[in-house]
């Protein structure tokens, strides 16, 4: 709802009047009405007079956007439900909070006018610069990298689907040991686009694996965080809305998540329990910052600014050089080496364990490996001075040369022809020799080609590999996040919008019949809404009861309308609410006996 003029223009015009007197002491119109109830002077002080209580459910409601479903309300106060019904009606009494329709399960809405009021209170409650954040620890995608090397080292085949036979499992733990959630980091890395299945096997894809490298920890970070919130579609930017990097309440955060998930997910089960397991993974993984006292909560500065820009403020890194490299070809890593290098370590040497420092072994196999994916001696060569901490040993750098020139070379042109080079002895026999070095290729044959000299370790070069064809990163939903504002309510209810609890709906069957009954018998009067002549539009009446009779099953209650001072008959199943009277709605006794009238004159609406 825009304006506290567009919820008052919701009142029916026959109820304005009746409305106005109770809330503000007078009969007054809409346009009167809606300017007194759009006062933040007199607002304010309204609402600091309230229990806290009040204050705590008025916030509520305006946290869910300044409307609360009335499921959402049920669930939210399912175990206080008649104590915190009896504040709405007393918020409703002073024109606070409304409720479309005459149900009694619609919408329950704030006053317009009184959420910025609800804005300047919980600013109030914001924290100041003076409060001291917890420093973030970091998270590594060290785990990543190890993993992406070990899939290079050994061949783990799998099923469809990605997922590795209890082998490849087992494989997978010998190498990266018992602290690493080797699962958990393996289905991520198959999200992420960094591997994939081909022929039976899992492949890691170089363009992604490489990408994800250089994005660094804060981008995996972000995605994390967006991950946790997939499953609840929106809940994302709500975040970025409710707490900001300038923060909130722990207990305030808290609650709010529960408000969103239960208006937005109302099937979704063990919702108490969600949003504080969410802000527990949230602060592990630096995504929300936490002040030393543990009250205050925020989003992460570096987290915010990625989010609301798109950008992520990757720092510059300058190379390292702590790479110990040991005459036996052995490789020592540190775990918190440069991701991209220690990736670049993988793909020319064999994982053989994930530690604090990784070893890693130069062999004939892995320096294939290598020069396959496009490495030269002398790249090897530059690329190990580079990063060792000391120099190089000269066995090493002339093993690797010797194993880098001597490899065979053969070139596929268009899966075709077999174009060969230093390598006549390697090639499967009864291939057609149409020119010196190169052999025909017979149709649908060249996988199995492929395979042969791939196991005689004899470089493939395809034209017809193209590197679009490995994929690209998945990093799921694109930043920045777009957040909106506060969700309005603008269509116009048929039943119109009235003070919460002012009109309550006829209870069914002889719970209503007793309120005209207790009526009768203490000679109150009753404003009802009852059809006009029994049908058609909507009219307000107020009667006093004199007599109840059933005919057929109906109940019918004969009074005086107030108005006319005519004597009418109303039919009770089609009464749809009447003005809420304290005294009018306690049950009467069932014992209680009608006197009939002596003479009646009877007029039938």
């Amino acid at each position: 709802m825009t304006s506290s003029f567009d919820l008052i223009g919701n009142i029916p015009a026959y109820m304005v009047g009746i409305i106005s007197t109770r809330i503000m002491g007078e009969t007054a119109d809409a346009d009167r009405l809606s300017a007194w109830l759009s006062d933040p002077a007199r607002l304010r002080r309204i609402v600091d007079g309230l229990s806290e209580k009040e204050r705590s459910v008025l916030s509520d409601i305006f946290e869910l956007g300044s409307q609360m479903e009335w499921h959402v309300f049920l669930r939210i106060y399912r175990q206080e439900i008649t104590s915190m019904r009896a504040i709405l009606e007393r918020l409703g009494e002073r024109g606070l909070v409304f409720q479309a329709g005459l149900s009694g399960r619609d919408p329950i809405i704030l006053l317009p006018s009184l959420s910025p009021v609800m804005a300047d209170i919980r600013s109030e409650g914001l924290p100041d610069a003076a409060v001291s954040w917890k420093d973030v620890r970091p998270v590594s995608i060290w785990p990543h990298i190890v993993m992406l090397n070990a899939l290079r080292t050994v061949k783990i085949r799998c099923r469809p689907g990605m997922e590795p036979f209890k082998k490849g499992w087992e494989l997978l733990e010998e190498r990266l040991g018992a602290f690493i959630e080797i699962r958990r980091i393996y289905w991520e890395l198959e999200m992420l686009s960094c591997v994939r299945e081909s022929n039976g096997a899992i492949e890691v894809l170089q363009g992604p694996a490489q990408e994800f490298a250089m994005e660094g920890e804060l981008r995996y970070r972000v995605w994390r965080f967006l991950q946790a919130c997939r499953p609840y579609p929106g809940l994302d930017a709500r975040i970025m809305q409710i707490c900001g990097a300038r923060g909130l309440g722990r207990e305030t955060f808290e609650r709010a998540l529960f408000f969103y998930l239960a208006q937005h997910f109302p099937e979704m089960d063990a919702i108490e329990h969600t949003p504080a397991a969410l802000i527990s993974l949230w602060l592990e993984l630096g995504i929300l910052q936490e002040d030393v006292s543990g009250k205050w909560i925020r989003i992460q500065e570096e987290i915010y600014q990625a989010l609301e820009s798109g950008k992520l403020a990757q720092p510059i890194t300058a190379y390292r050089d702590e790479v110990i490299i040991q005459p036996n070809m052995e490789i020592l890593v540190p775990q918190d080496f440069d991701p991209l290098d220690h990736l670049n370590i993988g793909e020319i040497a064999d994982l053989v364990q994930a530690d604090v420092i990784s070893i890693y072994r130069l062999s004939r196999t892995s320096v294939f490996r290598a020069v396959r994916e496009g490495w030269t001696a002398d790249k090897l060569t530059n690329f190990l001075d580079r990063i060792a901490k000391h120099a190089v040993p000269e066995n090493v750098l002339k093993t690797i040369a010797g194993w880098a020139t001597s490899l065979s070379q053969a070139h596929i042109i268009r899966g075709t022809f077999l174009v060969i080079n230093n390598c006549r002895d390697k090639i499967p026999h009864g291939l057609d020799e149409v020119l010196p070095g190169i052999y025909r290729i017979p149709e649908r044959c060249e996988d199995e080609v492929v395979t042969f000299l791939d196991r005689k370790s004899v470089i493939i070069q395809r034209t017809d590999r193209m590197p679009e064809q490995e994929g690209a990163m998945n990093w799921g939903r694109s930043l920045p996040l777009q957040i909106h504002g506060q969700a309005e309510l603008k269509p116009t209810f048929k039943g119109g919008i009235y003070p919460f609890g002012m009109l309550i709906p006829l209870p069914y069957g002889h719970k209503g019949i007793e309120i005209f009954e207790q009526a009768a018998q203490q000679g109150q009067s009753l404003v009802i809404l009852y059809p006009k002549h029994g049908y058609g539009e909507m009219q307000v009446y107020q009667i006093t009861p004199v007599y109840i009779t059933t005919k057929g099953g109906v109940s019918f209650v004969e009074a005086v309308n107030e108005e006319s001072g005519e004597t009418e008959v109303f039919d009770i199943s089609k009464v749809r609410a009447l003005l809420k009277r304290e005294a009018v709605i306690k049950p009467c006794k069932k014992e209680a006996k009608h006197a009939k009238p002596a003479a009646r004159g009877q007029k039938t609406g």
